[in-house]
């Protein structure tokens, strides 16, 4: 009896067939599901398209007008990173059956059905070209394919082995095949998978949850079915940096080795594989597996090109450096015109004069050479252009793990059709587990659930199957998370049923082979505090009461952040600001004050480099709505009276000092502005003291209350159209602070305790010193 079993992934296949070398017997062929597809389907004389190839025919597809109203840039490396969205959504289209037609229903804006229709002629036009070239493309084999009967009827039987979900074009080739043998379905049904419960009743095909069932696809009759019972028992922990997690995961893996589990038999489970570098950089016995592999794009060459890329975009000091620390010079690279369109040999020839092709020593990358160009060896393209295409073709290339670990490491969708022994899932934090889906720029969730397509909602709940099937067939199973930045454990424990968690603080000497080199420092004490003695501002008295410690650091120890080499944004538009009403309290026409601030941009940036250019059409583009809040400003008689005004003064016995960025007057009233170019927290209807830190406008009114009369305060939002935020419950904003100053006077001593808001700490120049953020 010629059988076929097809399970979700190649780990799986290895896994069944290793176990079934020791029985006798005829063994039945092992299939990958995707690989089944490509074989029970039949695309009359046509040839699938190259992945790169495909962008490009979309991107000839979408020269018509009507295709501006996306607002999708069409240079080619803009084009790229927006063609994955466009190819993701016809490809969902045609794989769940939804016509356009089906779409235009929803109705959910007024520019809907226009988008709509510009998308369908885009993928007619597409079409027309893949028909030219005798191409076809997987967005259309749902709707042209034909059932390769022979292969199909080759097997007397075909058992699929099910994780996760079908679409409506997968359901449709799987009751076609039943048609002409007998097709197997073994499926474990959950709270997680009703999506697909759902699809199955339609087909007349009644499951429950909780079962493991096995069912007669084509006579739609179930076979088997047995009650999971099974708990899950994991041990859930907190650890308080995110790669402590890598030292305790080492440790709950040991412990599980000396328990007898095998560490074959043993997976680290990583829903974000980017922390697979940590995990890398760690593994210092090379006792982990990394299925995933290693990224090529990690590797030297692949830096060298993406510098040279960056040279080749902007030109600056900062990509000829990055150049030269790869040791690519300057010189041996500008003899290449990069306007000349060029073929792909001619490109590949640069490439391997200057020592950046290595088709020599990696197999993988000839191979890419080699069909590179094949694909393209009819197009005549810029430097430039072949750069981003040949970094797109190995981007996504991957090098074997040929080191030798025992303990598997892998991502949760590799996990599907196989079980471990041993389970230990990091970074189980919201947002992460499950993956928050990317976002669909054309549809919502709403037009979704109309339609009948998987919503986000769907997405995550097929995630939280994989979980839960791998923790289910576990015999000890860690989940650990970190409470970095205020991140929070996922809400998905809940559903598991898992609400303890032990916090624990993770060995760090398994991560390093040396010892520390910072010194360990009990909380310091100051016990000789004065605070009549030292000149008060506003940021100094916020350090104070967000961080004893770092107030210390940088007001007693007087330990100085390093100075930023390069003027950031929200310095030069304080700058630009502070230029533009130099000579000026006021303008009258906004095409007057446009042309001031562009001249004073051409002043202020004089260097003529890629970057300056980029900044002063972006800033010139951000400051148009300040331009028309500003006229409005003035022509309702507001004048500019001081600006970067140094004041002082004593606020409740102690000295204060400020610098206001800009006083305006009319006839009766004065108006304090602190430029914003960040977020600008709203005002609060009613103050909550314990949150309260800023009395930057507290302490401005009060030290000019003696000099201007109708003193009113207001932080204007630069980026956000110069709108004019006003401060509110001053009154009591200004009580808060005189209790403040009464506990400030009475302090004599003080212990610098590390603050407990970590999200403070990200950004702080003293994390290192206080072994907070990335610093374990």
């Amino acid at each position: 009896m010629n059988q076929l079993h097809i399970y979700p992934t190649s780990r799986a296949l290895r896994t069944i067939s290793q176990s079934l070398k020791n029985q006798e017997g005829f063994l039945p062929t092992l299939m990958r599901m995707d690989e089944f597809e490509k074989r029970a389907v039949l695309m009359a004389d046509r040839i699938q398209i190259d992945p790169l190839q495909r962008i490009l025919l979309l991107r000839e597809a979408s020269e018509f007008k009507a295709f501006k109203l996306l607002k999708v840039d069409r240079d080619l490396v803009r084009f790229f990173s927006k063609s994955e969205a466009l190819f993701k959504f016809f490809e969902e289209l045609s794989a769940e059956h939804v016509t356009f037609e089906t779409l235009m229903q929803a109705d959910p804006y007024a520019e809907f059905d226009k988008h709509l229709e510009v998308l369908e002629q885009l993928r007619k036009r597409y079409k027309v070209l893949l028909d030219e070239k005798g191409l076809t493309d997987r967005t259309f084999i749902p709707e042209n394919y034909i059932l390769n009967e022979g292969f199909i009827k080759g097997y007397t039987q075909i058992d699929i082995y099910l994780e996760g979900y079908l679409s409506h074009f997968e359901l449709e080739l799987l009751q076609k095949a039943a048609a002409h043998t007998k097709l197997c379905i073994h499926y474990h049904t959950s709270i997680f998978n009703g999506k697909m419960l759902e699809r199955f009743e339609t087909c007349g095909i009644v499951l429950r949850e909780n079962r493991e069932v096995r069912f007669d696809l084509g006579n739609k009759h179930l076979l088997e079915e047995t009650v999971v019972t099974g708990k899950i028992s994991a041990s859930v922990f907190s650890v308080e940096e995110r790669d402590e997690q890598v030292a305790w995961a080492f440790v709950k893996i040991e412990e599980m080795v000396r328990a007898g589990i095998s560490p074959e038999e043993i997976v680290l489970i990583l829903p974000d594989e980017g922390f697979k570098e940590h995990f890398m950089l760690f593994d210092a016995k090379n006792n982990l597996n990394f299925a995933m592999g290693y990224d090529y794009r990690n590797g030297r060459v692949y830096k060298l090109l993406e510098a040279l890329y960056t040279y080749w975009q902007r030109h600056d000091e900062g990509s000829i450096v990055l150049l030269e620390r790869y040791g690519l010079s300057k010189e041996s690279i500008d003899h290449i015109t990069l306007a000349e369109k060029i073929d792909a040999k001619g490109f590949f020839a640069i490439l391997e004069d200057a020592g950046l092709l290595e088709i020599d020593t990696q197999e993988q990358v000839k191979e890419k050479y080699l069909h590179f160009l094949t694909l393209f060896q009819e197009e005549m393209l810029t430097c430039k252009e072949w750069l981003y295409l040949w970094l797109k073709s190995l981007s996504k290339m991957t090098l074997d793990d040929v080191r030798g670990g025992k303990v598997t490491v892998m991502g949760v969708l590799e996990t599907r059709g196989v079980s471990f022994r041993g389970v230990v899932i990091v970074d189980f934090n919201e947002g992460i587990v499950p993956a928050s889906s990317s976002k669909d720029i054309f549809l919502n969730s709403a037009v979704r659930a109309f339609a009948g397509l998987p919503t986000r909602k769907d997405r995550e709940a097929l995630q939280k199957q994989y979980y839960h099937r791998l923790l289910q067939q576990a015999d000890e199973a860690v989940i650990i998370y970190s409470s970095s930045e205020n991140r929070l454990p996922s809400k998905f424990l809940y559903e598991l049923q898992l609400t303890e968690a032990v916090q624990v603080k993770a060995p760090v000497t398994l991560l390093y082979t040396q010892a520390v080199q910072l010194k360990e420092e009990k909380d310091p004490q100051v016990d000789a505090f004065d605070a009549f003695s030292q000149i008060w501002s506003a940021s100094k008295l916020k350090i104070w009461m967000e961080c004893k410690r770092k107030y210390y650091y940088r007001y007693i120890r007087k330990i100085q952040a390093k100075k930023e080499e390069e003027l950031n944004e929200g310095a030069f538009l304080h700058m630009l600001l502070e230029h533009l009403y130099e000579d000026r309290a006021y303008y009258d026409t906004e095409e007057e004050l446009t042309k001031k601030l562009h001249g004073l941009m051409e002043k202020l940036l004089p260097k003529e480099d890629v970057k300056n250019r980029y900044r002063k059409l972006l800033w010139r583009e951000k400051l148009k709505g300040f331009i028309v809040n500003e006229i409005a400003h003035f022509s309702a008689d507001w004048r500019v009276v001081a600006r970067e005004v140094e004041v002082l003064g004593e606020i409740g016995g102690l000295k204060f000092k400020g610098r206001i960025d800009r006083i305006d007057q009319n006839a009766t009233d004065t108006l304090v502005l602190d430029y914003k170019s960040g977020k600008v927290e709203k005002e609060p209807k009613k103050l909550n003291p314990e949150k309260v830190t800023d009395f930057q406008m507290s302490i401005y009114h009060q030290l000019l209350e003696g000099k201007y009369q109708n003193i009113s305060l207001a932080f204007v939002k630069i980026l956000e159209n110069g709108e004019k935020q006003h401060v509110t419950l001053l009154e009591e904003r200004n009580m808060l602070l005189a209790e403040h100053i009464v506990t400030l006077k009475q302090t004599k001593r003080f212990v610098a305790e590390k603050c407990e808001d970590l999200q403070r700490c990200t950004y702080c120049e003293f994390a290192l010193m206080c072994k907070r953020g990335e610093y374990v």
